[in-house]
């Protein structure tokens, strides 16, 4: 058994299919004030699992770390269900969330009726800190989730040190376009507001700088970047993104064409339609 090069000696619910069925999770993350309020939702069916917790073998544990700020915390919830505070400030960037169901009490001949038919009629002696369930989660904390359909949540427009060409640059938190200064400025004097146009770049620059990004993307490189973990999580939020959840790994240039399309939300038709209110406009304005 693995997860993440962690190795177990015995089957683990939530870890592949050794044991089922599954756990659905339903993390809410929110914020007030100067915390983050993370409320978590481990629906476990697993009765021998249950019967265990109940009996007094097994507990809920909950572990919460953030590599960036060296923030780590075990919270040991009663239920299944429940709410953790954090301060805003002790946490940065992605912050791990493992949910755990762990021995408290010697186990011994440890078997579950619903092991893999792998594992069926084998046991297992258990000794307190095993686990018998493990539910991973993550969340952003840079990341504005209120503003995640905002192609501004994962890109920005710079100005650039090439005086004649517009460059992609994929190191920074979000994607740059990387304009001539003296297309920056214009761009930042003239268009850089409410209006129209905004279509008309979603259809143009945006697009182009974000195919780019996806036909380029290396997890290695660029994994960590918030652009990246934004689509990420655009993937697993949206049900309209599911189908694109191989698309960074695969990068198939007609399937990130498509992706790409979906999250600027059809582009290319907020085109035409402002050029027609555009046009409309203008013909609306004639006249004697």
């Amino acid at each position: 058994m693995k997860n993440k090069d962690v190795c177990f000696p015995h089957p683990v619910l939530g870890v592949g299919d050794a044991v089922g069925p599954k756990p659905p999770v339903n993390p809410l993350i929110s914020v007030e004030g100067e915390e983050y309020i993370i409320n978590i939702s481990v629906d476990i069916h697993n009765e021998d699992i249950i019967k265990l917790i109940h009996d007094g073998y097994a507990a809920f544990m909950c572990e919460i770390d953030c590599p960036s700020t060296f923030y780590r915390n075990i919270f040991y919830p009663h239920e299944a269900t429940f709410e953790i505070r954090i301060k805003r400030k002790e946490v940065a960037k992605r912050v791990n969330i493992d949910f755990t169901v762990t021995v408290i009490k010697d186990i011994k001949k440890y078997t579950n009726s619903e092991f893999h038919t792998d594992y069926q009629g084998f046991t297992f002696d258990l000794e307190p800190g095993d686990l018998l369930a493990l539910v991973k989660m993550h969340y952003d904390a840079d990341i504005k989730y209120e503003k995640l359909q905002s192609a501004g949540s994962f890109m920005t427009i710079v100005p650039g040190h090439d005086e004649n060409n517009t460059v992609y640059y994929l190191y920074n938190s979000k994607i740059e376009i990387q304009l001539p200064k003296a297309l920056y400025d214009d761009y930042r004097v003239s268009f850089n507001g409410p209006g129209k146009h905004a279509s008309i770049f979603h259809s143009s620059i945006v697009f182009n700088a974000l195919v780019y990004a996806l036909l380029n993307y290396d997890d290695e490189e660029y994994g960590t970047t918030l652009w990246a973990r934004t689509l990420k999580y655009r993937i697993e939020l949206e049900p309209r993104l599911r189908e694109y959840a191989d698309v960074l790994e695969n990068r198939d240039p007609m399937k990130i064409m498509k992706f790409a399309q979906a999250l600027l939300d059809n582009p290319y038709k907020k085109l035409l339609e402002s050029m027609h209110d555009i046009i409309d406009s203008d013909n609306s304005q004639q006249g004697y």
